[in-house]
């Protein structure tokens, strides 16, 4: 005897079995659990939502709460950092200044930042961390209108 038919053989014995056993008692109908294991709540109404209930996401201007909240803590996150680095570079040139001969390039003439006087060097530094605080303010402004066309509430740019 090959497997196939033996595995055949035992479905076969086995189906007679039950319906052996059934003849008796009527046939529970398919969408009724037995009696025993009824439970308070059906099945199907668990496993779906209600439908009085909406779960939408409140959106404006196509992103929500949180993602507002994260674009303007990014926004204000770096202008803070950049305002911390500039009074650092104040204070270095301040320091600087007292101890050392203010020197300016000549006009026209190549200048190596690398043999330059401090001083220099730092007010390049400070030049390009106001540069820097400017572009994050614009970026800011720029924010703020986007967020007043999209009707954005002000405690979700907090």
């Amino acid at each position: 005897m090959r497997f196939g038919s033996s595995v055949a053989l035992a479905f076969v014995l086995a189906s007679a079995v039950a319906r052996a056993e059934g003849e008796g008692e009527p046939a529970p109908s398919a969408t009724e659990p037995p009696a025993e294991s009824k439970p308070g709540v059906a099945l199907d109404q668990l496993l779906t939502l209600p439908e009085d209930r909406t779960y939408a996401v409140d959106r404006k201007g196509g992103m929500t709460r949180g993602e507002w909240r994260t674009r303007y803590g990014e926004v204000r996150a770096d202008l803070q950092k950049e305002r911390a680095a500039l009074a650092v570079t104040q204070d270095k040139l301040d320091d600087a200044s007292g101890a050392q001969w203010s020197v300016n390039p000549i006009p026209g003439a190549e200048s190596d930042p690398s043999k330059s006087p401090v001083d220099f060097q730092l007010r390049t530094e400070l030049r390009r961390h106001r540069e820097e605080i400017e572009r994050l303010e614009r970026k800011l402004r720029q924010l703020d209108i986007e967020a007043n066309l999209a009707g954005v509430p002000e405690e979700w740019r907090r």
